[in-house]
């Protein structure tokens, strides 16, 4: 029986030592403990860039005929009976394309350049332009938010797809939760973000999980259009080859015939 139990127990132990061995490559912030967040990128502002797809509304509470002509807005349905168009259908927001300089085209006021500014300094900016139109004494408030502002969470994660974001600020971690966090098969180590450059190319960034001091990186915030790629590990490329099934089987042969081998050396 003690033979028995020396066997067991160091069964114990190398079993122990394998999952120890997985576990620490699967954790995220593993040196939290050591962590100094003083030197992060702080509060984030989403700066506008070419291709991006702004809405635009100017108001005013006491001179609202006046702003009316800078707040476009665009019939749903058209349909022609008898030769009269007829509208059907609430109006839709405009949209004001960011063209490749930098610009877009706003009503009255023109070319305005909006490449690189956030979006309350689009809205100082706005306002500045819009006021020598309105009467001295009236309020005026510009809301600016973006609409295109799109993630895409690729690779070794349980939903992969394409997000539109409903606020201008977030995190690669959040973006990794929206797609269902990473499977157990997705490298920590090297998760990489793909940011597509002012002249069009692309810049690859890896950001290692497992350490906390990913929080200071200047890409922990996302940008818009910035794809998000978990890389498989090389569990999952060897399972690839030979096939997830099949290998779960040569797994369980491969502790059966062991257990066996161990149980017929104790038993003799």
């Amino acid at each position: 029986m003690s033979s028995l139990i020396k066997y067991f127990l160091l069964l114990v132990v190398l079993l122990s030592t394998f999952s120890c061995g997985s576990y620490r490559s699967v954790p995220y912030f593993q040196n939290s403990a050591d962590f100094d967040g003083s030197n992060g990128p702080g509060h984030y502002d989403l700066k506008i860039k070419p291709k991006d797809e702004l809405t635009i509304f100017v108001f005013s509470g006491n001179d609202e005929e006046a702003v009316s002509i800078f707040n476009i807005r665009e019939p749903r349905e058209l349909s022609n009976n008898n030769n009269r168009i007829s509208v059907s259908g609430s109006s839709k927001r405009h949209l004001y394309l960011v063209d490749n300089d930098g610009n877009i085209n706003f009503p009255i006021l023109g070319s305005i350049h909006v490449e690189g500014l956030t979006l309350d300094s689009i809205n100082s900016k706005i306002k500045q332009l819009v006021s020598p139109y309105l009467q001295p004494e009236a309020d005026c408030v510009v809301n600016t938010y973006i609409e295109n502002y799109v993630i895409t969470v690729m690779g070794e994660v349980k939903t992969p797809n394409t997000f539109t974001m409903s606020r201008p600020e977030v995190t690669v971690l959040e973006a990794l939760a929206m797609a269902g966090d990473m499977t157990i098969y997705g490298k920590r180590d090297n998760v990489k973000i793909l940011r597509e450059l002012p002249d069009g190319s692309y810049e690859v960034h890896e950001l290692d999980m497992r350490d906390a001091n990913i929080l200071n990186s200047p890409y922990y915030y996302l940008q818009q259009r910035d794809i998000v790629y978990v890389e498989p590990n090389e569990a999952m490329v060897q399972e690839s080859k030979i096939g997830r099934t099949t290998q779960l089987w040569i797994r369980g042969a491969a502790i059966t015939i062991s257990l066996g081998s161990l149980l017929f050396r104790v038993l003799q």
